[in-house]
């Protein structure tokens, strides 16, 4: 049976907590220390950022195929929603690409910080 952690012992799984406007106190000796580390992060930093681009060049591909007819009559106004219609597209479509790569990282980290807190919280299980 599942023990249930109390909110006062479960720990902030907040990922951006990091980023706030305070100090840094982590010691990433032993991060920057492991170089093949590093690289992969780097790599898959490289990957999410040429993937958003190529989402974003199908989004607009896609947009651009639509015959969208927003302003019958009117052409300035139908050429430039129609551009603001494809840019959009663009946008959605590479915010999905980060949204689904946050998750494939945000997952696991959480997992792993829940996995942590559940150790150390079974050695002082009271029950």
């Amino acid at each position: 049976m599942r023990h249930r952690i109390p909110l006062s012992e479960r720990e902030d799984y907040d990922v951006l907590s990091e980023f706030r406007a305070r100090e840094d106190t982590t010691d990433d000796t032993e991060f920057f220390a492991d170089r093949g580390r590093v690289a992969r992060s780097a790599g898959a930093t490289l990957a999410l950022m040429i993937l958003t681009a190529i989402a974003f060049a199908g989004g607009v591909y896609w947009g651009a195929t639509r015959g969208v007819t927003l302003a019958p009559g009117n052409a300035f106004w139908d050429i430039t929603l129609h551009i603001g219609f494809v840019i959009v597209c663009g946008l959605l479509a590479a915010a999905a690409v980060v949204a689904l790569g946050a998750l494939l990282v945000g997952i696991p980290y959480a997992r792993r910080k829940m996995s942590e807190t559940r150790a150390r919280n079974r050695g002082t299980d009271l029950h």
